[in-house]
């Protein structure tokens, strides 16, 4: 018998649009754990919104944007490095997925 997946929590799933106008009552005076009551909405979910906000304009909902914050490459310098590493690949010169982490390790520094 398959396994069916059945999500428990609410997270995440709240639209963009309601979250907006629960972060604009949120900065009207109201508390965080009073406006996700009342919009029912994860308030951990709305504060880590409210705080992702703060910092720039946020374009999705839930953990996604996370990332930013700890990037070490552009995309471009991570796009040349995934098909200098495809390269090597194709010309029978394949590294080891340790010999990667060097490269990129050394490529950072």
């Amino acid at each position: 018998m398959p396994r069916s997946y059945k999500r428990r929590t609410n997270w995440g799933s709240t639209p963009l649009e309601e979250m907006e106008r629960a972060a604009i009552d949120v900065k009207g005076g109201k508390s965080i754990r009073s406006v996700a009551k009342d919009r029912n909405i994860d308030r951990s979910t709305l504060r880590r919104y409210i705080k992702k906000k703060e910092v720039k304009e946020v374009k999705t909902v839930g953990y996604s944007g996370t990332v930013e914050a700890k990037r070490v490459f552009t995309e471009e310098v991570e796009k040349e490095l995934a098909d200098h590493i495809k390269k090597l690949a194709d010309q029978f010169h394949g590294l080891t997925p340790n010999k990667c982490c060097e490269l990129a390790f050394e490529l950072a520094e």
